[in-house]
């Protein structure tokens, strides 16, 4: 009978080859691209001892290594466009139109409107103050107020008032003209406003006293026409005075030594007008121009009064008044006498402290120059003069469009020589939509 083996229980006798290893007796050592990701740590072994190997996928590890960057790359670009939309801005760079003339000329305003004349409005400013000077005794004063009327009538035909006709302000005070005067009827100027008819007249206080001093701007009536119930000319006819009445006084004045009297007058008109110049600059309303070599200073002594046994207090007031000119259009009068290719576009004077102010008249610098008819002066000097331009009506005409548009657009705006934009982002090739987003800068100077 034949017997049968099995493999596994054949074992060499004594043999002196090398024994094969186990199958599971060692682990083979593993190449160094096949480590554990965690590294200097053995991976798990199975029952037999042998150590178990991670195997990567590549795909899926270079996928998710494209999804990341990918994301990275999103993130750069929004952060990108999000700060320049954040930090986007026009600039438009304006050269306006300018002229530089020299100016040495005699010029003639007017205190009311003329079609191709200049005219100006008075500001008045007042001022007070007061010292105390030694007296040798007093005496006893009586005087009548005077002043200035300016008769209105604002119908139409000629009115010829008498001399002493009356003139009643509206505490009862009545005051004369000095002399007859025929008072000119209203007119129709160019676009067919009534314009009324003006006279200047002297008046005189009816009584003495200090209660005839009336300020400036006081209302008069006419009480004669009322009186003899000729109620049209009581209502067309009326006067006011542009400056205070002054002069009425009754009672005691103090004698004092003419030279003490005469230094104290001195510095106290000095201090005045240091003051009344100050006060130009802060009282002077927007949208003027003056000069500080128009203002005319008067000065008038009031009354004194007593301080102490022996002392009195003497007291002067000063009055500052200023032409003022309308700046813009005086600005348009000056570029219509001195440049020849001015075409009436809207103008500036960039520093009128460019200009020297000088009234042909000295006097006048002393005088009250809101009763003049006119103001004749030269004025010297090289002025700025700049075209002007609507910068808002830019800004919406720019709004949206291409910045190549900029030479068609500004062809609607004749003050404007050349102009400059610049943008960020660098890239932008358009306007922003929004007008107030495209910021205006004026240079006056040649264009780059």
């Amino acid at each position: 009978m034949t017997q049968k083996w099995n493999l596994q229980d054949i074992r060499p006798v004594n043999s002196k080859r090398r024994s094969a290893p186990e199958r599971h007796s060692a682990a083979p050592a593993r190449p160094q691209y096949m480590k554990n990701d965690n590294d200097g740590e053995e991976g798990p072994e199975d029952e037999d001892g042998v150590e178990n190997i991670t195997i990567h996928d590549g795909n899926k590890s270079n996928k998710k290594k494209y999804i990341i960057l990918s994301s990275v790359v999103l993130l750069l670009i929004f952060l990108v466009f999000g700060l320049s939309a954040i930090l986007s801005k026009t600039t438009l760079t304006v050269y306006p139109e300018f002229r530089e003339p020299v100016v040495n000329a005699e010029f003639t305003a007017y205190p009311d409107r003329r079609e191709g004349s200049l005219s100006y409005e008075v500001i008045t400013i007042e001022e007070t103050a007061e010292v105390q000077v030694s007296a040798s005794g007093q005496e006893e004063v009586e005087s009548q107020a005077k002043g200035f009327i300016e008769i209105v009538k604002t119908t139409p035909g000629t009115e010829r008032l008498i001399k002493n006709t009356r003139f009643r302000a509206p505490d009862g005070q009545v005051f004369r003209i000095q002399e007859s005067v025929v008072v000119p009827g209203s007119l129709k100027d160019s676009s067919g406003a009534n314009v009324p008819g003006t006279i200047r007249a002297e008046v005189f206080a009816d009584a003495i006293g200090q209660e005839y001093n009336l300020p400036a701007n006081t209302r008069f009536d006419v009480p004669g026409f009322k009186e003899s119930n000729l109620d049209d000319l009581y209502s067309a006819i009326y006067a006011v005075n542009k400056d205070p009445m002054a002069g009425g006084f009754k009672g005691p004045k103090f004698l004092i030594n003419d030279d003490e009297l005469s230094t104290a007058k001195q510095q106290l008109q000095q201090d005045l007008r240091g003051k009344l110049l100050e006060r130009i600059e802060t009282e002077k309303p927007a949208g003027f121009t003056t000069f500080p070599g128009s203002a005319a200073l008067s000065f008038e002594s009031l009354p004194t009064v007593s301080y102490g046994d022996n002392l009195v207090t003497i007291r002067e007031q000063a009055v500052l008044q200023l032409p003022l000119f309308k700046q813009d259009a005086f600005a348009s009068y000056l570029a219509k006498q001195t440049v020849a290719t001015y075409s009436r576009e809207e103008v500036r004077i960039v520093d009128s402290s460019a200009l020297t102010f000088k009234y042909t008249d000295s006097s006048v610098s002393s005088s009250n120059i809101a009763n003049l008819t006119s103001l004749v002066f030269t004025l010297t000097g090289k002025p700025l003069i700049v075209s002007e331009f609507k910068a808002v009506q830019l800004q919406t005409d720019l709004a949206g469009k291409p910045k190549t548009a900029i030479t068609t657009v500004l062809t609607g705006h004749p003050g404007i020589k050349s102009a400059k934009v610049s943008s960020k982002p660098f890239w932008k090739t358009a306007f922003p939509e929004d007008p107030t987003d495209i910021i205006i800068v004026e240079v006056i100077d040649e264009a780059e």
